[in-house]
């Protein structure tokens, strides 16, 4: 799972149809952090193989290692598998109770288990 500024920061690279150096990231993210700290957490998902960098003349550009649903994908099982695991039954009607409350997300949900059942 990601931190909050890590997530944000992949939000904006996601949402971008080009490589990004981290001072565009931090204009548009429009926040007050520091440009160090934007360098160091876009190193960091570098490191955890979310953003690949390309260096061109002194500056790092940034662009998207793993898709936004695929990162999705895979966290979201995970972290599903360890609410079931860690409360059973109660993470399972917690989340339908969740999703009735939106009558298109219990539609979406009824499509998704008719197709799988």
């Amino acid at each position: 799972m990601l931190g909050d500024l890590e997530q944000r920061i992949m939000n904006v690279i996601w949402e971008s149809d080009r490589p990004l150096k981290p001072a565009e990231v931090l204009k548009r993210m429009e926040c007050d952090l520091a440009y160090t700290t934007i360098m160091t957490v876009m190193k960091r998902l570098v490191d955890k193989d979310l953003l690949t960098r390309k260096k061109q003349g002194n500056v790092y550009y940034y662009s998207v290692a793993t898709p936004k649903r695929e990162y999705a994908k895979d966290n979201l099982g995970e972290l599903f598998s360890s609410l079931v695991d860690s409360y059973g039954n109660l993470a399972i009607s917690q989340f339908v109770e969740t999703v009735r409350e939106n009558p298109q997300d219990l539609k979406q949900l009824k499509e998704y288990l008719d197709k799988q059942l």
